[in-house]
């Protein structure tokens, strides 16, 4: 419980391009305009876009955290280094793949 956090929020489509996220994502310079987030409870189950912005909290104790992606064909951005894709299904021609490793 309490390790992820998701806000309510939705960032806009173009955000990469016009600079209000960076590359991986990132868009820590908004927290202060995001209100509070809600910390997810253990095994809760919440339905979230690639646009919602989230993000992963400290553990207090040793433990695994897991998270799974469902991705459909409306997603903008593809992090090629953070997800295994799917030997039978393409991309779509409009998502934007970012080959870079977000957390280095």
């Amino acid at each position: 419980a309490d390790t992820s956090e998701v806000f309510d929020a939705l960032v806009n489509k173009n955000a990469v391009k016009t600079g209000i996220v960076d590359n991986h994502g990132s868009c820590e310079h908004l927290r202060n305009i995001l209100g509070p987030g809600t910390k997810l409870e253990t095994n809760e189950l919440i339905w979230m876009t690639d646009r919602t912005p989230h993000e992963a909290l400290p553990q207090t104790c040793p433990g695994y955290r897991q998270f799974f992606r469902v991705v459909t064909s409306k997603v903008s951005h593809w992090f090629s280094q953070h997800s295994t894709p799917n030997p039978l299904v393409g991309l779509p021609d409009h998502v934007v793949v970012i080959d870079e490793n977000k957390f280095e």
